[in-house]
């Protein structure tokens, strides 16, 4: 027979304590933090063997749509979750998941019944949200659900004019073809060919002018489009511009 010796013992109980209690504790999560934790097996048992009040399921789904696990947002709604929650800042589930480029959490909130044109008090939609993050399948799912392409914000922000603005150039023919308005206007008269040229986006530039936009449109202020890629010397736009008869 061997003897431990004192000290080993003492490292032996603090290795088991450590041990125990992790697991413990990792099994003890509440639903919320499993579902922060992505843990998609153990709230699927979870929600088997008990029932849950409303806020916490609700707060759960939150999470698991922040988490990006299509999994757990799909056993949360089946356990009576609330698909039209919202976030502290004012996002439905479904624009969460936009924001965030999560297809197959996206995929699953639209079959739940998530309305797709919702709006945030400023009028921010979900297609609004994937196109300024430039997340393009989740772009194309929500076309396919009927996003409302020409949706503006209060300040006459459309979806085109955020693809056009950062330099999407695989979104913006997408939204081109399921027939944004290309000479949509901010309230100060700005139009997506004027963002384009601004900021210098060749492909967004020439998207618009193949698609019919005004070159000649002036802002509220007098400017154009071609005054701003002269102002900001974009010298490709300024090309393209004037051989499509800006002046």
């Amino acid at each position: 027979m061997i003897l431990l010796n004192l000290r080993t013992l003492v490292l032996l109980s603090v290795l088991f304590f450590f041990l125990t209690s992790t697991s413990a504790s990792i099994a003890d999560d509440d639903l919320v933090t499993a579902a922060e934790k992505g843990r998609a097996a153990y709230i699927i048992d979870l929600l088997d063997t008990n029932k849950f009040e409303q806020e916490e399921l609700d707060s759960a789904l939150v999470a698991g749509v922040k988490k990006g696990n299509a999994e757990i947002v799909r056993g949360l709604l089946e356990a009576g979750a609330d698909v039209y929650v919202t976030t502290d800042n004012g996002y439905t589930m479904l624009m969460q998941a936009s924001r965030d480029g999560r297809e197959a959490v996206v995929e699953t909130l639209l079959d739940a019944g998530a309305k797709v044109n919702a709006r945030t008090a400023d009028d921010i939609t979900a297609l609004m949200l994937a196109t300024e993050k430039n997340r393009q399948q989740v772009v194309h799912l929500l076309l396919a659900a009927d996003a409302d392409v020409n949706a503006k914000q209060k300040n006459g922000m459309t979806a085109l004019m955020l693809a056009s603005q950062h330099g999407h150039r695989n979104i913006v023919p997408v939204l081109i073809e399921a027939n944004a308005d290309v000479n949509a206007s901010l309230d100060i008269g700005a139009t997506p060919l004027m963002l384009a040229a601004q900021h210098g986006h060749v492909g967004a530039v020439y998207a618009l002018l193949a698609a019919g936009a005004d070159v000649n449109t002036q802002a509220v202020n007098g400017v154009t489009a071609l005054g701003l890629a002269s102002r900001y010397k974009h010298k490709e736009v300024i090309k393209l511009l004037k051989d499509a008869g800006a002046r």
